[in-house]
């Protein structure tokens, strides 16, 4: 068996980083079941799966900010700025916080998705770092300095410290990584449904032409004309999961259920989501068609509704007409449409993983 320690970093921008973290986590110990990993981030808990949960050590700590968001949708620039620039006034003491964590627990090897400041420690520390992704924070905020000057600092800061990475796992779905001196192509990372459509929609107790549907967001606040109108949808049922919490009557909440996630996306006959890369990829991996919103200036956008457009039947519904609940119009769209099926490598945790345990001294 192969020994080591090793801190996987995580940002608490959104949940689809946690998402393809915790997969690829899940090969690393299907592989080396003795593997000990500390996971360092402030995500909540809810997102560990009780058996994943005891083979791992939680630190909550902050390496970088992404954005500061207001809901799902929505999020503020300038605190995000004004986040980003103490974290770089506090560098220093931060770098050295994480030194001291890697010589103390004698961390073997360092993967982030997709923090910076890690790199900066292990780099000093010699200990091998490895990043996985599909995008750089540097990427995301020069495409802001562009009418911020502001943020042009901050940026060159950013790559300076992911420059200091040793190796770089580039996902599909990738904006400009190139800040890295070393990038590797891995396939796709996305969850697989271990149940098919009938054994779910059995457990759901409905039947198998009855149209189902996944509200699939973080944070979604309906007001309650907003939630009528979704009720008013009688021929469809609404699956979503904490902490989303709905009052309309074909609504289902599936936290009382035995059913991952991946599982209930393949069942349902579409999701109802933001372009985010967690839920893109489970979609993409079982040929879900999606129901798609904007969700402000961010330009890992572009890049995932230009390929679930390629690759999935989609259907695109604006921001104010899913917070108004004006959902049947799309609805009656995509059922409308022949379901695409993709057909793309989805083993991406795999070769990460044997990747990362390639790195471990």
């Amino acid at each position: 068996m192969k020994k080591g320690r090793l801190a996987y970093y995580i940002t608490p921008h959104g949940l689809g980083h946690a998402v393809r973290s915790l997969e690829v986590i899940r090969h690393l110990l299907q592989i080396e079941p003795n593997l000990e990993i500390f996971v360092v981030t402030t995500l909540p808990e809810f997102l560990l799966d009780h058996k994943l949960r005891k083979s791992l050590s939680l630190r909550e700590k902050q390496m970088d900010i992404g954005l500061v968001q207001l809901d799902s949708l929505q999020f503020d620039l300038d605190l995000s700025r004004q986040a980003v620039e103490s974290l770089r006034h506090h560098r220093d003491a931060l770098v050295e916080e994480e030194i001291h964590f890697l010589k103390t627990n004698e961390i073997s090897a360092v993967v982030a998705d997709i923090p910076f400041l890690p790199f900066v420690a292990a780099s000093q520390q010699s200990i091998p770092a490895i990043g996985i992704g599909n995008f750089t924070w540097d990427w995301i905020y020069n495409a802001y300095a562009a009418s911020d000057p502001r943020w042009a600092p901050l940026v060159d800061w950013i790559g300076e410290c992911y420059q200091k990475c040793g190796l770089f796992l580039q996902l599909p779905m990738h904006g400009d990584c190139s800040v890295f001196p070393n990038i590797k192509d891995v396939p796709l990372v996305a969850r697989l449904a271990k149940r098919n459509r009938d054994e779910t929609r059995n457990i759901l107790h409905l039947q198998p032409d009855q149209r189902l549907y996944l509200v699939s967001f973080a944070y979604l606040d309906l007001d309650e004309t907003a939630q009528k109108r979704v009720q008013d949808i009688t021929n469809a049922v609404f699956l979503y999961k904490y902490p989303l919490n709905f009052q309309f009557d074909n609504g289902i909440c599936l936290d009382q259920h035995p059913l991952t996630y991946e599982d209930v996306v393949a069942a349902v006959d579409g999701v109802i989501t933001k372009p985010g890369y967690g839920i893109v990829a489970d979609c993409l991996a079982h040929g879900t068609p999606i129901i798609y919103t904007d969700r402000g200036f961010f330009p890992e956008y572009d890049i995932l509704v230009q390929e679930i457009e390629k690759q999935l039947t989609t259907v695109y519904l604006s921001s104010s007409d899913l917070y108004g609940g004006r959902w049947k119009s799309a609805i009656m769209q995509l059922d409308s449409q022949t379901r695409t099926i993709p057909d793309i490598p989805c083993n991406g945790a795999e070769v990460c993983a044997e990747i990362i345990l390639q790195h471990l001294s």
